[in-house]
């Protein structure tokens, strides 16, 4: 038995505009709108710095290797025998084990600079990946657009910053 809609007060095709309608806002312009949206309020430079900034933030320590030259031993105790030292070349009482670890330091922090900058260039996917993963709220973002703006959820207006953050921090971009 087909659907009548004769008995109705509103006409067929005005029922059909209305679905029409929805389905384009849910399908398509809700997708459209989220990403302009999400383009003009500035995300993707917040997200970038905070992001650096995070990385940033995981670095290691300095490792601090005390000097044992001969003027930095004894000469702080006595300036003479700082002048001592220096008179004979400043020998490093360590046996240049302190060299050693001065190299070591230094390739590991070379290594650990190299690994920031690695992962400060990859964040700009876990960003887009925020971001898609707001946008495919399509039922917020359909009502939205489909309402031509007069209706406003607060997952879309109010608390936006707060979505993407919570989108960027959750386990799927994280991983990327």
């Amino acid at each position: 038995m087909p659907f009548d809609t004769s008995n109705m007060p509103i006409s067929g095709s005005i029922i059909l505009a209305v679905v029409l309608y929805a389905g384009v806002s849910f399908f398509g312009t809700g997708q459209l709108i989220a990403k302009r949206t999400i383009e003009t309020s500035d995300w993707g430079k917040t997200c970038l710095s905070a992001l650096r900034a995070e990385i940033s933030t995981r670095r290691e320590p300095v490792t601090i290797i005390p000097r044992t030259d001969c003027n930095s031993l004894l000469g702080g105790f006595m300036p003479e025998l700082g002048a001592l030292c220096n008179q004979y070349g400043n020998p490093d009482l360590s046996g240049g084990t302190t060299a050693v670890l001065r190299e070591q330091e230094r390739q590991r922090r070379e290594a650990e600079d190299r690994r920031i900058a690695l992962a400060a260039s990859q964040t700009g996917s876990r960003c887009d990946c925020a971001t898609s993963v707001v946008t495919q709220d399509s039922l917020n973002w359909a009502l939205y657009a489909g309402s031509a703006r007069l209706i406003s959820p607060p997952a879309v207006t109010d608390n936006l910053n707060s979505e993407l953050t919570r989108a960027l921090n959750s386990s799927y971009c994280v991983q990327r």
